[in-house]
């Protein structure tokens, strides 16, 4: 499966120091003013895309169905073939199948496959839903104080992450406007040193705030996530079948 832009942000794991409290109340008042902790630990399915575009090229367009409770997953993509992929996967394990053009994979081609949709799910769910993930084990929260940008006044976090994690080196400085609460800009320093500024629009869904798009305009990019929505049910099928579409999961 394709993923040109994966390295962007992986997803942290480890254990990692307590954050400040002043960075720690930033992110509970965060994710209040994104629904609340209980909202979000609610919610059942969620639907997203995850769509990279440089300029009026469209690099990345795969589409996922997540059951946050069980892991279970659904992720549609084009294979390198050129033809429609899916992979029905846990996001906490290595169980799952791969199909192109409808044929299932077997063998290393399989396995290779279900660990890219693991590893393409843990970055692009960070895009989704990076603020609900601050106080995660791993992350690490500091404040940075006040800074002025584009005539707002933000409170500025940086996350780090625990050594050995797959994000270890990254480096984020969050903008959270002390107006709404919510992180309006993201500056993001991978391991390679490439810094960028990110700017963050939301969507409201099944009483929670996720992303809806990012752009960056220094690099004329733009990662959308497409049709976001939280659900409270959905045909099984579309986590068992690879025949079914998310085209086909109706508003």
């Amino acid at each position: 499966m394709k993923t040109a832009i994966c390295a962007l942000l992986p997803l942290a794991a480890a254990m990692g120091a307590a954050p400040g409290p002043k960075a720690q109340e930033i992110a509970r008042a965060t994710m209040q003013a994104m629904g609340g902790q209980d909202a979000w630990a609610r919610a059942r399915f969620v639907r997203f895309d995850f769509i990279v575009k440089l300029g009026a090229r469209e690099l990345i367009d795969r589409s996922y169905l997540w059951e946050k409770g069980t892991g279970r997953c659904r992720l549609e993509d084009t294979a390198g073939s050129g033809e429609p992929g899916v992979v029905l996967f846990n996001t906490g394990n290595a169980h799952g199948a791969a199909y192109v053009a409808g044929k299932k994979l077997e063998g290393e081609a399989a396995g290779a496959a279900i660990e890219g949709a693991r590893r393409t799910f843990r970055e692009d769910i960070y895009w989704l839903a990076m603020p609900w993930m601050w106080m995660e084990p791993g992350v690490r929260l500091k404040y940075l104080g006040k800074k002025t940008l584009a005539g707002g006044e933000f409170d500025l976090v940086e996350l780090t992450f625990a050594d050995g994690g797959p994000r270890s080196g990254d480096r984020y400085v969050a903008y959270v406007s002390p107006r709404s609460h919510l992180m309006a800009h993201c500056e993001y320093t991978p391991k390679s040193g490439e810094k960028g500024m990110w700017d963050w629009e939301y969507t409201t869904t099944g009483g929670v705030k996720l992303a809806s798009n990012h752009t960056n305009s220094e690099k004329h990019a733009s990662i959308g996530m497409g049709d976001v929505r939280v659900l409270d049910k959905v045909d099984d099928a579309f986590l068992t079948d690879p025949g079914h579409r998310l085209a086909e999961l109706r508003r």
